[in-house]
């Protein structure tokens, strides 16, 4: 009885104590609720991306713009990079390896960073304050086939934000021309290689966001400069501060006396456009018309005859030609390009003739919408065509990617999403509704009561949508069709603007119009061009007619539809009878890449000759199996198929030849167990995508938060991270790591029966409901990578594909965030990770009457030399969005990776481990699915629910044992099935 007193009055205390604490953070309003400022207090936090250094960088113009900096005038503030006063390398690092690189390379005073953060520190002295460029001489070391990445603190801190990631590009070219042709008369790609050398470069935003270069305030005074690499090493050898140069506009320079103007002469030069002599990134490849209408014509063959398309529309990236004139004076320059990717609007170019710009016009110069090949003059628009200078000789033109015209609009944008980002964070927090699919129909609001200026927010971001719109009008001259999203977008502001109240019914709206915001963003940002031809011409020339006509277009039309009934016009490879014939699910790039190595490594050695054969639809093994016309072997197979083809007494068991063990070495046992059935092993891993974690640094760093290890880490992190309206990202269908990790399996040992059926299994499937029943994680997340580099999921556990967008297309946030092991659960000291991925492999048929020699083929494609070769090259060739995830261990630390991101991924591929493939497996993730739908949506009881999907797999797997013998009519098991048991973390040949 006391007990109960005691524990009424414990109660009748945190009553008290919680009202006080209520009245104390603003009282209560007149219905008892709390009030609007207390609830405000308690639910806002900081506004990390208004931080120092997290303003852009025009932003930050603008505002030294109104405070009334100047640009500088004072000479240059220059010294050597050896002069630092602090850094992170090691005087033994400098005394050997800088030593090596300066007598290789002839520079003095240089340092090397080479590891990820390496810093240097230096002491300047500012005699006037103004705004200034920065100068780096650097010089680029093997590293991956990127930028470098570095990050330029002033006093500290970063200016602003572009400052914490500023790309410093290598120099490619294309190996050799004239281009290499195959057996059918198709040119192949020529190789990359990377032009080695020092640079002298003026500090650019990373993506030419903006037509000039970076400036940098210095006051007068002595100030402290940090260059810290973020990714990849480089020498570095001089900086220094310098005052901006002014370019002129064409009105400007008309009058300046520079020489006469080559006005007379019919003189003219035809570049062709793919033949370019230096670029910024070995991805921007010369591209094939497939038609007749560009130069050189394709003639039925594969010519690559431009440049552009997809290849070229990131911005920063640039291509330069090299070209010679006969005497000084003025010249004229024409492209003929075409842009049929951005219909109502431009797209721009920054123009560099001989490292500079002409004139101001050529910054930003716009090439409109066209589908059909068109011969550009470049001029101003008017009617006028511009004239360019030109010394005799020797003489280089630029053209880069940008999209600087846009950028206000673009930060416009950004900033009315991250505005969305935080009203959402804001109502989820007040209303609960963290799901933006699932609103409360049956529950009244008043969000004015929590938000008072909740109509205020909408009116400014209608305000933000409308100058956004008239923006690119003004811009484009009109209406673009691809904004009709922004106008959706207004009009949905402008109902919840009406109704506050609509919202936590609705809250998909305000998710709907970020997502469109977000998307939009990116489409604006990316920047196609295809280019055929360069002519540089004296003003008076006759040029060659070069544009197609409307009859010659209609040949071409006619040519193309009767060229679709030819041979050649599906041609997918070799069809040497003598040799063994490999199919390829891959791209046309890959498969020519390994016909080549094949044909200068593989024959050589063996003397076995190999078709490598493109195959467009994995389907095509199952028609060519029926239809009894099979290759030899495949490459870039699921595992399904292959074990599909091994239940059918179709596929070659590799196990069988004596050096299996040898070939399969570097392929962990987890990575093997969905290509074994029944005690054979029918393929071998090519490539995997295991699932890793993703974390923004910055977001955590300011929070106060370290990336968890267990879940029972990310259970503490989520009330900070769900207090401030973040999420943490979990794909719904991602069930494997809870099962394998609470050590239940998906089947029984002989492969007789769903092996969920376990007080551990019901425990996974516990765990793995409970993270959207019972913590809020969110059930439908259209697209992680942009939440994530919007910044409101800072977390979440994601697939390779994802690690190479935000390395490729996240630029603004490089070095902001990491990628680890995803969260295990500690057993006896270790954390357990085991989780699971997306495999390919290759596999042999057994209808092959050359089965000897396909394996030798197998395994010599498998090796750890071939493998890290082939992605290496394929990066070279198409850039690291192309990086090879191969599954060969080995060869994957023989690959570019930063140096954690190493360690991370190779900690995670140790502890790997898919869902053997036995019949029937397939209804297992439909069955998972049907029961997390029945226990997170419908709220059943998950013991029960899960039981029901368990029987019907059992159901379906008992039918498909029987169809293949296993088990008689009354389900009695006839012979057991092998399933290999992975339960030891796997260390490879050597550690990382």
């Amino acid at each position: 009885m006391k007990e109960r007193r005691v524990s009424k009055m414990a109660c009748l205390i945190l009553i008290l104590v919680f009202a006080f604490a209520v009245v104390a953070c603003g009282g209560e309003s007149s219905d008892g609720s709390p009030s609007a400022e207390a609830v405000v207090k308690a639910v806002s936090s900081p506004l990390i991306h208004e931080e120092a250094g997290e303003v852009s960088y025009g932003r930050t113009r603008a505002q030294w713009r109104e405070q009334g900096f100047e640009i500088a005038s004072a000479g240059p503030i220059a010294w050597a990079a050896d002069t630092f006063v602090a850094s992170s390398i090691h005087s033994d690092r400098l005394s050997e390896t800088v030593r090596e690189q300066i007598e290789q390379n002839g520079k003095d005073g240089a340092i090397g960073l080479y590891d990820e953060l390496d810093w240097a520190e230096y002491e300047i002295e500012v005699e006037q304050t103004g705004l200034y460029e920065l100068l780096i001489d650097f010089f680029a070391l093997k590293g991956s086939f990127g930028p470098i990445q570095i990050g330029v603190q002033i006093d500290g801190h970063y200016p602003y934000k572009e400052a914490k990631s500023i790309g410093l590009n290598r120099t490619w070219k294309d190996g050799s021309f004239p281009l290499a042709k195959d057996e059918n008369g198709n040119d192949i790609r020529s190789v990359q290689e990377e032009v080695e050398g020092w640079q002298s470069v003026v500090v650019a935003d990373s993506g030419a966001a903006y037509a000039e270069p970076l400036l940098w305030l210095l006051q007068e005074g002595t100030h402290r400069l940090r260059i810290q690499t973020i990714y990849d090493p480089v020498l570095i050898s001089r900086l220094a501060f310098s005052a901006p140069t002014e370019t002129l506009s064409y009105a400007e320079q008309a009058g300046t006396p520079v020489g006469d103007k080559a006005t007379k002469g019919d003189w003219y030069t035809l570049i062709e456009a793919e033949r370019m002599w230096r670029k910024s990134d070995s991805s921007l490849q010369m591209s094939a018309s497939m038609d007749e209408l560009a130069s050189p014509k394709s003639k039925g063959k594969i010519v690559f005859n431009t440049i552009g398309g997809d290849r070229w529309k990131r911005g920063g990236q640039w291509a330069e030609w090299q070209f010679e004139v006969p005497e000084d004076g003025y010249y004229q320059i024409h492209l003929k390009y075409s842009q049929g990717y951005r219909t109502d609007a431009a797209v721009f170019r920054n123009i560099m003739l001989n490292g500079q710009y002409p004139f101001r016009e050529m910054q930003t110069y716009p090439f409109d919408y066209t589908h059909n090949w068109k011969l550009e003059t470049l001029g101003s628009g008017s009617g006028e065509d511009y004239l360019f200078y030109m010394k005799a000789g020797l003489n280089t033109l630029r053209m880069e990617a940008t999209y600087a015209p846009l950028q206000g609009i673009l930060e416009s944008m950004q900033a009315a999403v991250s505005q969305i980002q935080t009203l959402n964070r804001e109502v989820r927090l007040v209303t609960g509704v963290r799901d933006p699919l699932l609103g409360d129909a049956n529950r009244d609001w008043n969000l004015l009561l929590y938000l008072p200026d909740i109509v205020e927010r909408y009116e400014g971001l209608i305000r933000q949508l409308e100058m956004q719109l008239e923006g690119l009008e003004s811009l484009y001259g009109r209406k673009i069709s691809s904004s009709d999203g922004i106008r959706s977008g207004i009009t949905d502001l402008k109902k919840l603007k009406a109704n506050p109240n609509l919202l936590p019914k609705r809250p998909e709206m305000l998710a709907s119009i970020q997502e469109t915001l977000s998307g939009f963003m990116t489409e604006l940002r990316e920047q196609p061009l295809d280019l055929d031809l360069i002519l540089i011409a004296q003003p008076e020339a006759k040029l060659p007619d070069v544009i197609p006509n409307w009859s010659e277009r209609l040949g071409n039309t006619i040519k193309g539809f009767f060229h679709t009934f030819s041979s050649e016009y599906s041609y997918y490879g070799r069809e040497d009878e003598e040799a063994i014939t490999v199919w390829v699910n891959r791209g046309r790039d890959y498969v020519n890449l390994l016909q080549q190595m094949v044909d200068e490594q593989f024959t050589p050695e063996t003397g076995i000759k190999v078709n490598i054969n493109l195959m467009p639809n994995s389907q095509q093994l199952i028609l060519s199996h029926a239809a009894g016309r099979e290759p030899d072997g495949a490459l870039g197979i699921d595992p399904g198929t292959i074990v599909d083809f091994a239940m059918r007494n179709a596929a070659v068991d590799l196990g069988r030849f004596p050096d299996y063990e040898e070939a399969a070495g570097d392929y962990s046992p987890g990575m093997r167990v969905q290509l074994y059935y029944n005690g054979g092993n029918y393929g071998l891993p090519e490539t995997v995508s295991p699932n890793m974690m993703f974390v923004r640094d910055d977001l955590f760093q300011a929070l106060g938060i370290e990336p968890p290890q267990t879940w029972s880490d990310v259970y503490a992190i989520l009330p900070d991270l769900q207090q401030r309206g973040y999420d943490f990202f979990y794909s719904h269908t991602n069930y494997l790591p809870f099962v394998f990790q609470n050590g239940a399996e998906f089947f029984t040992a002989d492969g007789m029966r769903s092996g969920l059926d376990t007080p551990e299994g019901f425990a996974a499937f516990k765990q793995w409901t409970d993270l959207f029943k019972v913590f809020g994680f969110p059930r439908e997340v259209p697209n992680f990578y942009m939440h994530f580099r919007n910044g409101d999921m800072p977390i979440g556990i994601s697939d390779f594909n994802t690690y190479l967008q935000l390395l490729v297309a996240a630029p603004e946030i490089a070095g902001l965030w990491s990628v680890y092991p995803i969260p295990g659960m500690e057993k006896e000291g270790t954390v357990a990770r085991w989780a699971g991925g997306a495999i390919q492999g290759g596999m042999i048929f057994k209808t092959s009457e050359r089965q000897e020699e396909t394996w030798q083929f197998m395994k010599w494609w498998a090796s750890e030399e071939v493998q890290s070769r082939y992605g290496n090259e394929i990066e070279l060739l198409n850039g690291t969005e192309f990086r090879w995830n191969t599954a060969n261990v080995q060869a994957l630390k023989r690959l570019p990776w930063p140096k954690e991101d190493a360690v991370a991924i190779f900690e995670q591929m140790s502890w790997f481990k898919e869902m053997p493939i036995v019949p029937g497996f397939y209804f297992t993730p439909r069955e998972l699915n049907f029961a997390w739908n029945r226990s997170v949506l419908s709220d059943e009881n998950y013991r029960e629910s899960l039981e029901a999907s368990i029987l019907e797999i059992n159901r379906e797997m008992r039918r498909k044992l029987h169809e293949f013998g296993l088990v008689d009519e009354q389900g009695n098991r006839l012979r057991s099935l092998e399933i290999p048991q992975v339960n030891e973390k796997w260390e490879g040949r050597d550690e990382p």
